[in-house]
């Protein structure tokens, strides 16, 4: 709870008062149901969970947001819409082939996730994802490079293995990472 209060925190303080707000892979809901209230008040939230019980439960605690049922590998959604995009993509060392965008790329999971979302994101817009120390440590840097192409990195935190003990029972290294989509023709 206190990792994505954070978030929230930081997004604000980068400028974000509220707009389109775009979580995929939203699990029950919980960067939804802890969105400020100021940005709440002023936000439009959708969030695709492709696990059917969980996008029940998201819809159940959150219904006032469109929480969507769905595979985020397969949906199709429109390019630079968003003004921001939150969550926790799902890490694995699975490469996504079934989006054929993408599939060139052979990406893994959580570097699908990030590519295809800031891909959504307008211009000027910010992706804020909590994710494993492996999106910045991997050798292969292919997904940092199509990132990089697009997005001007503001920031990480690297949070210590202890931070997701208490809550999903886990030991694991976890950064906070900040992007902000380039504006066309602007330099990086």
């Amino acid at each position: 709870e206190g990792i994505i209060r954070s978030v929230w925190s930081a997004v604000q303080r980068l400028g974000f008062t509220g707009g389109k707000v775009f979580e995929p892979g939203g699990g029950i809901g919980s960067f939804a149901m802890l969105m400020p209230e100021t940005v709440r008040k002023t936000s439009k939230y959708t969030a695709i969970e492709f696990d059917g019980p969980t996008a029940l439960i998201a819809r159940l605690l959150s219904p006032e947001q469109h929480m969507l049922h769905d595979d985020f590998i397969k949906r199709k959604l429109p390019d630079d819409f968003y003004d921001l995009a939150v969550g926790n993509p799902p890490f694995s060392q699975t490469p996504v082939l079934a989006d054929p965008r993408y599939e060139k790329h052979g990406f893994f999971m959580h570097d699908f996730f990030f590519a295809k979302t800031i891909d959504k994101v307008r211009p000027g817009g910010i992706l804020a994802f909590v994710t494993s120390k492996g999106t910045m440590d991997k050798q292969t840097d292919k997904a940092r490079r199509y990132l990089s192409q697009r997005a001007d990195f503001l920031g990480a935190i690297r949070l210590p293995s202890t931070a997701f003990e208490d809550n999903a029972g886990t030991s694991v290294v976890t950064d906070v990472i900040f992007l902000r989509k380039r504006m066309p023709g602007e330099a990086p």
